[in-house]
């Protein structure tokens, strides 16, 4: 599902598309809102409020008519990880098959974080598997809430992010750029401005799913998150074992109340459990919508028919045709039951079929 903001829209000229990704709580819709005048639906604190893909109406700057689109982060607060790939795969494929391509993303990361945390970790993972290599080129991160920290820590931060592998140096050594928002429109604009001379450019989930026909779990994103699932599971089997040998110890001990809780954090640990495998379920099940191809089968030449060199070929052949179709009306009986004895053995069926 896509909703749309409804400002006026402008008479500008080519129209761009520019899509906004981050964790839940970055500062996406916000920074959205700020850059285009939209009225996007922001959530409170850490409650993500896009639980879908969200559009503004065309806005002008620099003369093109600019549409942001706003994703859920894939640490949303309402849903799976599963599900958010699914909504992301299903208006990406869409929007390509439909001649679409986006002119930028723009990645959005709290410089307040103290460290890149897990979700963090993991939403910057799916940006660039996304993304791919290719994309890269055509992607802003950017930096922000700068005024809720001092100076001095955030640039600490900022130099953190930008210069160890595991964080965003890799993004910018194969183009990436690196911004930061003060949340004001000029800031905002100035982002979206560098990215406006790009050419526009089909992310590598795009060529997975469209061009190469991939299910969502055959992509690189997909395989990301399967791995992750698995990951989970086995530190779920390592949790339910521990509480089953506390749970032992606790009886030995007769601990009525220890039991009682263990008990507790055992029904829990199995629901998280079930969760996981429903989310698994629904990730290898998951399919975008793609054109049935129109390819035609190549017709093909019926066998050539060699004709009976002889009376007496004929009668063989007409022969062998007639014990043909006896055995295959008898093995039918036999099947069915209709001939007053039991069914042939594999070795007697066989025998009959191959004569």
């Amino acid at each position: 599902m896509i909703t749309n903001s409804n400002p006026a829209i402008t008479s500008g000229g080519q129209e761009v598309t520019i899509l906004v990704m981050g964790t839940t709580g970055a500062g996406k819709t916000t920074f959205i809102n700020v850059a285009s005048g939209s009225d996007l639906r922001v959530g409170i604190g850490l409650e993500s409020c896009t639980d879908t893909i969200q559009k503004t109406a065309p806005f002008e700057l620099n003369g093109k008519k600019i549409v942001l689109i706003d994703t859920p982060g894939f640490d949303d607060t309402t849903k799976s990880d599963a599900e958010v790939l699914d909504i992301i795969c299903d208006y990406l494929s869409s929007d390509y098959q439909n001649g679409h391509k986006l002119t930028g993303i723009i990645y959005l990361h709290r410089i307040t974080d103290n460290r890149m945390a897990g979700s963090a970790m993991r939403n910057f993972r799916f940006f660039q598997d996304l993304c791919g290599d290719g994309a890269l080129a055509n992607c802003a991160i950017v930096t922000n809430m700068w005024n809720s920290i001092s100076k001095e820590l955030a640039e600490a931060r900022e130099t953190e992010l930008k210069s160890k592998p595991q964080f965003f140096r890799p993004a910018l050594e194969k183009g990436a750029k690196l911004f930061r928002h003060d949340n004001t429109t000029q800031s905002a604009h100035t982002i979206i401005s560098s990215l406006l001379s790009k050419p526009p450019v089909v992310l590598a989930l795009q060529r997975e799913l469209v061009d190469e026909r991939k299910r969502i779990f055959e992509t690189v994103a997909g395989a990301t998150l399967l791995g992750e699932m698995a990951e989970q599971e086995r530190k779920h089997q390592e949790e339910l074992q521990k509480l089953q040998e506390e749970l032992q110890e606790a009886q030995e001990q007769q601990d009525e109340e220890s039991k009682r809780e263990i008990e507790e954090a055992r029904q829990e640990l199995l629901e998280a459990q079930k969760r996981l495998q429903e989310e698994k379920q629904r990730l290898m099940t998951a399919q975008v919508t793609l054109p049935v191809t129109s390819q035609q089968p190549k017709p093909t030449k019926a066998p050539a028919v060699s004709k009976p060199s002889s009376v007496a070929d004929a009668t063989k052949k007409q022969r062998v045709s007639r014990l043909d179709r006896f055995k295959g009306s008898l093995l039918r009986s036999i099947r069915a039951g209709c001939c007053g004895r039991r069914g042939l053995d594999p070795s007697e069926e066989e025998r009959l079929t191959s004569h």
